[in-house]
């Protein structure tokens, strides 16, 4: 009896082994509004090469990050960017400055020809903070554009835009990303411009 127990068991054990895992369903999201179509400026005759915007230490991967507390990160369990979101950010803003730039040709590494003016994107963040109700979604960073003919830098400006979130949930967040994101690259626009 004993025998027939323990096998019992073992045939209940190894069928709970063998049965599939569920795993938590990851959903993921996508950065892809673009600011809407402004008047066209005087095409100039430089060509402006931009960098790869580059993440703030924070964002080093493809989580969303919130802030929850005066000094607390954290990153939300199954809600991820569909790639890092400095990589969606830079086809939005490749698109944007090659339709309201101005520039002769907008172009990105590995472009081999002369360029004449390099803008850099550093300390690329979006973080949707909770200690604010509702919910807002800041995006900043910090822009900087160069002379590659002379080379020197020939000005800074940090970038940045706050939209408030229709809900305190990361899809709420998500839709204002795309809000500030569109703010910011109108900034951007505006600062090759100026």
């Amino acid at each position: 009896m004993l025998k027939k127990i323990m096998l019992l068991f073992a045939v209940v054990l190894l069928a709970a082994c063998l049965a599939p895992v569920k795993t938590a369903q990851k959903d993921t999201y996508v950065l892809n509004t673009m600011p809407p179509l402004s008047h066209q400026p005087k095409i100039q005759t430089q060509v402006l090469l931009v960098s790869m915007p580059r993440l703030d230490a924070i964002m080093d991967n493809n989580k969303m990050v919130y802030l929850d507390g005066q000094h607390q990160m954290g990153y939300f369990g199954v809600h991820r960017w569909a790639a890092p979101p400095n990589e969606m950010f830079f086809s939005l803003l490749l698109n944007t400055l090659q339709q309201q730039g101005g520039f002769r040709a907008v172009v990105s590494i590995p472009y081999n020809s002369q360029s004449d003016l390099q803008l850099n994107i550093v300390n690329f963040s979006i973080v949707q903070d909770f200690t604010v109700r509702p919910s807002v979604v800041r995006v900043k960073m910090n822009a900087s554009l160069s002379s590659l003919k002379q080379p020197s830098l020939l000005k800074t400006r940090a970038i940045q835009a706050a939209v408030a979130a229709n809900g305190d949930t990361p899809e709420a967040g998500v839709v204002a990303a795309n809000q500030a994101v569109a703010q910011c690259l109108t900034q951007i626009v505006a600062f090759v411009n100026e």
